[in-house]
C-alpha cells in the first residue's frame, strides 16, 4: 500500500506545495485540498492515512496564530477529524499548522482527550518575527522521528513560544511527549537563550506529540530543509566534502520525517486504516 497524504490549504496557509513535494519525494501519494472542499466532503479523510497542516499565516494571524483556522476546523470538521486521529494514521502540523493543531487540542491530548487545549503557542519573547536556522535535539518514540537524534532546519514565525502549566510540562516530560528541543550548535541545551531558542519556549520546546506519538506539532520547518543546497551552511559543507573527496548528500535532515511517514505505512507492516 502506498499511503495517501492529505495536505490542507486555504486562508493564508502557504507551504502546501513544498510539503506535498516532500511527501511525494518520499514515495507517498499526496493531494492538496482546500479546507472548504474538505468540509464539503469530509469522507476524504476516511481514505487518507496522513494529514498535514502546513505553515503559513492563516487568517493573517488575527485573534492569534492558528486560532481562527483551528476554530473553523473545530466547528465544521471535528467528528471526522477526531475519527481520523483515533485510527492508525499520522498527523503533522508544521509552524502555523503546529499552532492550529495545538489550538485544536490534538496535542498533547492528555489521556487521549483530543480537543482539550492545555498548551499555548504564543508570541516570541523577542516580540519579533524570527527566521533563522536552528539545531534540535530529538528524543521521541514518534513514528515521525524514528532514528532521528538531531535536526538542523529553519524556523520562521512570530508566535512560536510553547507555554503551559508546570503540571502539564511535567506530564509531557514523563510521557516522552516533548519531541524536540532547541540546542546550541555544540549540542548543549539552549537553556532559553536567544538565538538558540528563538522563541523563548518553555524547556526549549520546539515540538510535542500526543501520547501515541502519531500526532506531531513542530514549529521549525522540515520541508524547508529537504536538500543540502537549502542549508545555511551549504557552501562550507560543500567545500569540506570536496576537500575530503566525497559527494555531499542531496537530501538534508528535514526529509527524514517524510521518509519515516512512508516507512510507517510500508506494505506488510500496516493495514489500510
Amino acid at each position: 500500500m502506498t499511503a495517501k497524504a492529505l495536505i490542507l490549504a486555504g486562508y493564508g496557509l502557504n507551504c502546501e506545495e513544498e510539503t506535498l513535494h516532500a511527501f511525494e519525494r518520499a514515495g507517498l501519494n499526496g493531494k492538496i485540498m482546500h479546507i472548504n472542499d474538505l468540509i464539503d466532503d469530509a469522507h476524504v479523510l476516511d481514505d487518507a492515512q496522513i494529514l498535514a497542516v502546513p505553515g503559513g499565516f492563516s487568517y493573517g494571524d488575527d485573534t492569534g496564530s492558528g486560532n481562527a483556522f483551528a476554530q473553523k476546523m473545530k466547528l465544521a470538521l471535528w467528528e471526522p477529524l477526531k475519527r481520523f486521529v483515533e485510527r492508525d494514521t499520522l498527523t503533522i502540523g508544521i509552524c502555523n499548522g503546529c499552532q492550529i493543531i495545538t489550538n485544536l487540542g490534538l496535542v498533547p491530548a492528555p489521556e487521549g482527550q483530543y480537543g482539550k487545549r492545555v498548551v499555548a503557542v504564543t508570541h516570541n519573547l523577542t516580540a519579533r518575527y524570527q527566521c533563522r536556522w536552528v539545531d534540535l535535539k530529538v528524543n521521541s518514540a514518534s513514528p515521525w522521528l524514528a532514528g532521528v537524534s538531531t535536526l538542523h532546519i529553519p524556523v520562521a514565525h512570530g508566535e512560536g513560544r510553547f507555554m503551559m502549566d508546570r503540571a502539564v510540562l511535567e506530564s509531557l516530560r514523563e510521557n516522552g511527549q516533548i519531541a524536540a528541543q532547541f540546542i546550541r550548535p555544540d549540542g548543549t541545551p539552549a537553556a532559553g537563550l536567544f538565538p538558540y531558542n528563538p522563541s523563548g519556549a518553555m524547556d526549549d520546546i520546539a515540538a510535542i506529540t500526543d501520547e501515541s506519538g502519531k500526532v506531531l506539532a513542530i514549529m521549525p520547518h522540515p520541508e524547508r530543509g529537504m536538500y543540502s543546497w537549502q542549508r545555511d551552511d551549504y557552501m562550507e559543507a560543500k567545500d569540506k566534502a570536496r576537500r575530503e573527496g566525497r559527494r555531499l548528500p542531496e537530501e538534508s535532515e528535514g526529509m527524514a520525517l517524510f521518509h519515516n511517514a512512508a516507512r510507517y505505512f510500508e506494505v506488510g507492516k500496516r493495514k489500510s486504516a
